[in-house]
């Protein structure tokens, strides 16, 4: 799943497929991305990605009917890597520029 960051609409789930790859794909700055309510920064590096507002825009764009299911799996794997905040509400996703 990539996150797409731009500086002039909100950011957007794309490739919801896959669950393997989680990154943030940045067009532009991140001083001047528009984070919404999904992302928060974390460092140069890295965003945090809002766990449940994700998974929610997931389940409803995603044609695959188990696709909660594996984004929790998903999750669970980034927990046992200690990706979450600590209180567990925020996945770090590494930053890529766009191509």
């Amino acid at each position: 799943m990539i996150v797409v960051l731009t500086p002039t609409e909100p950011p957007r789930l794309v490739d919801l497929d896959r669950l393997d790859r989680l990154h943030a794909e940045l067009h532009g700055t991140l001083d001047g991305a528009d984070l919404g309510d999904l992302c928060a920064p974390a460092d140069d590096e890295h965003v945090w990605l809002h766990v449940a507002r994700a998974r929610e825009i997931g389940v409803a764009a995603s044609a695959d009917p188990a696709f909660g299911d594996h984004f929790d799996g998903m999750i669970g794997y980034a927990t046992s890597k200690g990706w979450l905040d600590d209180d567990g509400t925020h996945v770090q996703a590494h930053i890529e520029p766009a191509t």
